[in-house]
């Protein structure tokens, strides 16, 4: 089964859109770190995670000390924000599986390094191409994520376009 390793931005999208649901019921292993889960404060978005980890869809990687510092001075070629996306992208190269993030930097850097990266609407098409929600279901979806200007608008009305098309 594929690995994918999310970031903090995506699971936000995700509970926004209503998305987070469906994108568990992927045929994916999906985790992410410590630190991402501490960056998601709102005390529902965190219940809706604790519930995925609990049932053993999330598997939630807690870094160690000594990872922290190999990710805080990990060489890379863009600036990443912080720490939280160094230990995302110091776990994908160990475990080599696919990244989830909507930061253009730690997007480049995977890319750059060979790692298969996707973002938000990566999941809502995964989500379409797997039949796990109705077009109507879907669109609400994307109309979720349309106010959000980190989201690239053109990928986002392709993937209308696309999604309404097919019913």
């Amino acid at each position: 089964m594929t690995i994918i390793i999310t970031d903090t931005n995506v699971f936000i999208d995700l509970i926004r859109s209503g998305a987070l649901s469906h994108f568990f019921q992927l045929n994916y292993e999906i985790c992410t770190t410590d630190l991402v889960v501490e960056e998601v404060r709102v005390p529902e978005q965190q219940q809706q995670l604790e519930t995925f980890q609990a049932s053993g869809r999330l598997k939630i990687i807690t870094l160690e000390s000594a990872e922290i510092r190999e990710a805080f001075h990990l060489p890379t070629r863009w600036e990443l924000k912080g720490i939280v996306d160094r230990t995302v992208l110091l776990k994908a190269i160990h475990l080599q599986c696919m990244v989830l993030s909507g930061d253009g930097n730690l997007r480049k850097e995977c890319e750059h390094r060979g790692l298969e990266v996707h973002g938000s609407i990566w999941v809502i098409r995964e989500i379409w191409r797997t039949n796990l929600a109705d077009t109507e279901y879907l669109l609400e979806m994307l109309d979720a994520l349309g106010g959000n200007r980190r989201l690239p608008e053109k990928e986002l009305e392709k993937l209308r376009r696309d999604i309404a098309g097919g019913e």
